[in-house]
């Protein structure tokens, strides 16, 4: 069973955050909705997150107030989603000590990939599969198995990383290649995996972790 990131996602207008919900849910996270300031800030209090949503137009009071009060009690990365467009809006937040601000309308695989951006930066993210627990440590660049470093190269961390960060995902060989640019080949592409595989402890014939979708690319299945 996976073990999703749980986010707050602070927004009053109802079909703004089930839309943002459904989609984030179908990637990875688990959301929490609060749809003023007061139950975001109660929430926050009594319950731990990894990220937050915040929208600055609440019905009881400013966005920026919940962000001073954030920032003196928790230290939760936050991306602001407002409809606020103009500069000193921007300028406001990032200096009130927001992670991250998105304009609306945004698209939502834009705020996926701000989200992972930020959760990086956070250094660890840790997921729950096929009963074992893998931990990637951002800063330090290893990936853990049930809270053991692996003895990945550089190359090898780089496309188990990429593999977890699309998780259930087919990722396409030439997607693969691409975003390894001079590290490596897409010849040794293959050598790379089985030897990720060994040190996983999977098996290319039964599979736990890494399904090779055959003339496309390959799964981690979590």
């Amino acid at each position: 069973m996976q073990k999703k990131i749980k986010v707050l996602l602070i927004e009053d207008d109802t079909d703004a955050a089930k839309e943002v919900v459904d989609f984030l849910e179908n990637v990875g996270f688990e959301l929490t909705v609060a749809e003023t300031a007061v139950e975001g800030l109660t929430k926050l209090a009594t319950q731990a997150y990894e990220l937050l949503l915040l929208d600055l137009s609440l019905p009881d009071f400013s966005g920026f107030e919940v962000i001073k009060q954030i920032n003196n009690q928790n230290s939760i990365p936050i991306i602001v989603l407002s409809c606020h467009t103009n500069l000193d809006a921007k300028i406001k937040a990032f200096r009130f000590g927001v992670d991250d601000y998105l304009c609306k309308p945004f698209m939502l695989e834009e705020l996926e990939v701000r989200m992972w951006a930020i959760l990086k930066r956070c250094s660890m993210i840790k997921f729950e599969a096929s009963q074992a627990l893998l931990s990637m440590d951002y800063k330090n660049q290893t990936i853990s198995l049930n809270n053991t470093p692996l003895p990945l190269t550089a190359i090898e961390y780089k496309i188990l990383a990429f593999l977890i960060e699309n998780k259930n995902r087919v990722v396409y060989r030439d997607v693969l290649a691409i975003h390894l640019s001079s590290l490596s080949s897409r010849q040794s592409l293959n050598y790379h995996i089985q030897n990720i595989r060994k040190k996983l402890g999977d098996s290319s014939k039964k599979p736990k972790f890494i399904m090779t979708e055959y003339g496309t690319g390959y799964r981690l299945v979590m």
